[in-house]
């Protein structure tokens, strides 16, 4: 399990009820598709205002949550005081070593659409044997979820997770288990 070092953004919160706002599906469907555990320490990339973030914590599991925007970092955890154990970084995930997931999950993060700084090797290095990894984006149009599916499915695969891709409403999720 990941252990946080000093001089970090680190809240420990007692469980307990949030107000948070009305959940978008694509947060709903990624953490579906997660199916998160108690107990189990799962990774957020990009977790922006920290929607998925909660319905993680909610569940019981621990949660570290990237964003490269400090500002995000700090909503997020404002947003979840009280429903678990949350760590958060301003960082480029790729550049951070996190150590070891049980699952990961990053919700319209467009990580193909960019230079590739090496996420998909990122993913592979912090998703534990057996561990899962869910990526859904919210795409405008059909040809962005195929190139989305597609490129991401095939980097992670290079990494050594076994994908399979889905279509909700308007969405694409790829979805892997790690070998």
């Amino acid at each position: 399990m990941f252990k946080p070092r000093s001089g970090e953004l680190v809240r420990r919160v007692r469980m307990g009820e949030s107000s948070l706002a009305e959940i978008a599906k694509r947060h709903r469907w990624a953490v579906e598709l997660l199916a998160p555990r108690r107990g189990e320490s799962v990774l957020e990339i990009g977790c922006g205002h920290g929607i998925a973030t909660g319905l993680v914590l909610k569940a019981g599991a621990d949660v570290v949550a990237v964003d490269r925007s400090g500002k995000m970092v700090a909503a997020c955890i404002r947003r979840n005081e009280g429903l678990g154990r949350l760590t958060a970084f301003e960082s480029d995930f790729e550049e951070l070593d996190l150590g070891r997931f049980d699952a990961a999950l990053a919700v319209n993060v467009d990580f193909v659409r960019h230079e590739d700084r090496g996420w998909a090797r990122a993913f592979g290095k912090a998703v534990t044997a057996g561990g899962r990894i869910v990526l859904v984006l919210e795409a405008p149009t059909i040809r962005t979820a195929d190139r989305f599916a597609l490129n991401a499915a095939a980097s992670l695969a290079g990494m050594g997770f076994e994908v399979d891709t889905q279509l909700g409403e308007g969405m694409v999720a790829v979805v892997g288990r790690r070998r």
